[in-house]
C-alpha cells in the first residue's frame, strides 16, 4: 500500500475538523475516522500532520474537499472516472463522518420531546446539509425570480439539477412491476439509507449513492412511514414522507389521515400528495409518498371567489379559490369531519362528468379523475387544499386536455404536479441556454431597430431558439407596440422572465378543469351545487 500525500493527508483532517465542529462526529472519533478515510483511500499512512486544535476551517468548501478526494480514488482504481463514480465515493465518505441512523432518530425524538417539532427539524435538516444529503451548492445554482399575473404573484424557477422528464415516460415507469433484481425497487424505498447505489452498466440500473442519507421513522395511521429531505430542495426544508412499502400512489380517505396526522405531529410545516394516475400525477408514481417543509405557497395566499357548505358536514367551511386550476378549501377544527369532508368530495369527483367542459369520469375502464391533496394547521385550525383534477386526452391534446398545452411546451411540457399546482414553476435546465440566445437576439434587434419579421427569421434559423421562435416574436412586437425602443440588457433579461412567469400562468390555467370563463364557472358551480 502507498501513502497518502500531504495535500490528502491535510484535506482530510479538515474534513474531520469540519464534521468535528458540524456536530457530525465528536472529539474523540478524530484518529478512528482518519484511519478509516487512509482505509478507504488504501493508504497505509502517513500520521496526521497538522495539530488538530489548530486547523482553521472559515474557509473550507465541503464540496470541494469531497472532490479532491473523489479524485484520488478514481487515481487509486477505487471507484470509476465518472461523475456517479465520484459522487459515490464522496457519499461513502460522508456516510461515514456522521451518525448512525439509530442515533440521529434518537437525537431527533429527544429535540421533539424537549424542545418541540421545529427545533427537531430545524437540527435534522441542518444535519443532512451539512453532511452533503441535501446539496446546497447545485440548490444555490438555481435560478429563481417571482412575476406578477392575475393571479398573483406566482414564484418560478430554473432546476439546474434534473433533466426533464417526458409525461409518456412517467406512465410508462407506473406500470412497470418492480423486479426483485431492483434492490432498492426505487428511490424512494427506506432500504436507500445508507445504499452503495449502482452504475449505468448494472442490470437492476443505475441509482444514486444514499450512504449519507438518514432517515426519521414516522408512524401516521398506525403505519410506518420515512421522514427525509430532498438532496435538491426547491422551497425551504423540501422533505419527503415515503410509506415503508414500495405500493404505487394512491389517494383515498387515508390519504386524508396522513396527512393530517402529518401536521399534527409537525404544525409549522405543510404537507401534500401529488396525484395518484399518470399526466396529472408527479414524476414518481410507484411509491406512495408525499412532500413538506416550512413554505408558504402562492396557492396559500389566493383569494376567496366564493363561499359554499356541505350538509352533512356544518363543521366544515368551504372556499372556491381564486386560482388557475381548480381548488376547494376546506377548514374545520374538527379533524375527523374534515377528513370525512375530503373523502365524501373525492367519491363525488371520481365519479362525476361534465362532458361540456371534457371532464370524464371513466372510458374504456380507465379512471380519469382525482385529487392533488395538501394540508396545513394553522393554530387549531386544519386547512386542506383539494385540486380537482382530469387526465383525459383527447386527439388535440394527446398529452392531456388539462396539461401545459403544446404552445406552451418550448416553456414547460412535464406534468403539473403538488409544487406547481401550488404555485412553483420547476422549469428545465434547458432553458437558460435557449432564453439567453432570446434575449441576445431581441437585444441586437432593439439597438438596431430591426422589425418583429427579421427576429423571427433569427429565431426559427438557430436551433436553440426555434421552439421559442413564434413567442420570443410575439414578446418583440409588444416591446415595439408599447413604443421600446431601447431597453438595457438587464431590464430586456427580465422582460423576458416575467415573459416565462406569464407562460406558467397559462400552463396552470391549462390544468384548470372548470375554466374562469363563464362556461366555466356556471360548471364550477353545477359541481358544488352536486355536493
Amino acid at each position: 500500500m502507498a501513502v497518502a500525500t500531504k495535500n490528502c493527508v491535510v484535506d482530510i483532517q479538515h474534513l474531520i475538523v469540519y464534521s468535528e465542529q458540524h456536530g457530525l462526529i465528536q472529539k474523540e472519533d478524530r484518529l478512528w475516522c482518519y484511519n478509516a478515510l487512509l482505509e478507504m483511500l488504501s493508504f497505509e499512512g502517513p500520521a496526521p500532520i497538522l495539530s488538530w486544535n489548530d486547523i482553521d476551517t472559515d474557509s473550507f468548501n465541503l464540496e470541494q474537499t469531497l472532490l479532491h478526494l473523489a479524485r484520488i480514488a478514481v487515481s487509486q482504481n477505487i471507484t470509476e472516472n465518472t461523475q456517479s463514480g465520484e459522487d459515490s465515493f464522496a457519499m461513502r465518505v460522508m456516510g461515514l463522518l456522521m451518525p448512525k441512523p439509530s442515533e440521529v432518530s434518537r437525537h431527533f425524538y429527544k429535540l421533539y420531546q424537549d424542545m418541540g417539532p421545529q427545533a427537531a427539524t430545524s437540527w435534522f435538516y441542518e444535519l443532512c446539509c451539512d453532511a452533503g444529503y441535501v446539496r446546497r451548492s447545485a440548490i444555490a445554482k438555481n435560478i429563481s425570480w417571482s412575476t406578477k399575473t392575475s393571479w398573483g404573484d406566482l414564484e418560478i424557477t430554473i432546476n439546474l439539477s434534473k433533466p426533464e422528464k417526458d409525461p409518456r415516460e412517467i406512465a410508462t415507469a407506473k406500470k412497470q412491476a418492480s423486479s426483485d433484481a431492483a434492490y432498492p425497487a426505487c428511490q424512494l424505498c427506506l432500504e436507500n439509507e445508507g445504499y452503495a447505489g449502482r452504475n449505468g452498466s448494472s442490470s437492476a440500473g443505475a441509482h444514486p449513492a444514499r450512504q449519507n442519507l438518514r432517515i426519521i421513522p414516522l408512524e401516521l395511521n398506525h403505519h410506518q412511514w420515512g421522514f427525509q429531505y430532498s438532496p435538491y430542495a426547491y422551497f425551504t426544508e423540501h422533505s419527503i414522507v415515503m410509506n415503508s412499502n414500495h405500493i404505487p400512489m394512491h389517494i383515498n380517505q387515508s390519504t386524508f389521515t396522513n396527512l393530517l396526522d402529518f401536521v399534527d405531529q409537525f404544525p409549522h410545516y405543510f404537507i401534500g400528495s401529488n396525484a395518484d394516475l399518470p399526466i396529472v400525477g408527479g414524476s414518481i408514481l410507484s411509491h406512495d409518498h408525499y412532500q413538506a417543509g416550512h413554505y408558504e405557497f402562492p396557492m396559500m395566499r389566493a383569494s376567496i371567489s366564493e363561499d359554499f357548505t356541505l350538509k352533512d358536514f356544518p363543521s366544515v367551511e368551504g372556499a372556491v379559490l381564486k386560482w388557475p386550476l381548480s381548488v376547494l378549501r376546506l377548514r374545520s377544527q374538527k379533524r375527523k369531519d374534515l377528513i370525512a369532508a375530503s373523502t365524501y368530495i373525492l367519491d363525488i369527483w371520481r365519479a362525476y362528468s361534465d362532458e361540456s367542459i371534457s371532464v370524464l369520469a371513466e372510458s374504456h375502464g380507465e379512471q380519469h379523475n382525482t385529487i392533488t391533496p395538501i394540508v396545513r394547521k394553522l393554530n387549531d385550525v386544519y386547512e386542506i387544499y383539494l385540486t380537482l383534477r382530469c387526465n383525459l386526452t383527447s386527439t388535440e391534446h394527446p398529452l392531456g386536455i388539462f396539461h401545459p398545452h403544446s404552445e406552451y411546451h418550448h416553456i414547460k411540457k412535464e406534468n403539473i404536479g403538488l409544487i406547481e399546482v401550488m404555485g412553483l414553476a420547476i422549469l428545465p435546465p434547458r432553458l437558460v441556454n435557449e432564453l439567453e440566445k432570446v434575449h441576445t437576439i431581441m437585444y441586437q434587434g432593439l439597438t438596431n431597430e430591426a422589425e418583429a419579421n427579421t427576429i423571427f427569421g433569427q429565431l426559427t434559423t438557430d436551433p436553440i431558439t426555434l421552439s421559442h421562435a413564434e413567442w420570443g416574436c410575439a414578446i418583440y412586437q409588444k416591446l415595439l407596440d408599447k413604443g421600446v425602443s431601447s431597453l438595457s440588457s438587464n431590464e430586456l433579461k427580465t422582460y423576458v422572465y416575467d415573459e416565462v412567469g406569464l407562460v406558467f400562468s397559462h400552463v396552470l390555467e391549462n390544468a384548470g378543469v372548470f375554466k374562469w370563463d363563464t362556461q366555466g364557472r356556471e360548471a364550477q358551480r353545477r359541481f358544488i351545487t352536486s355536493l
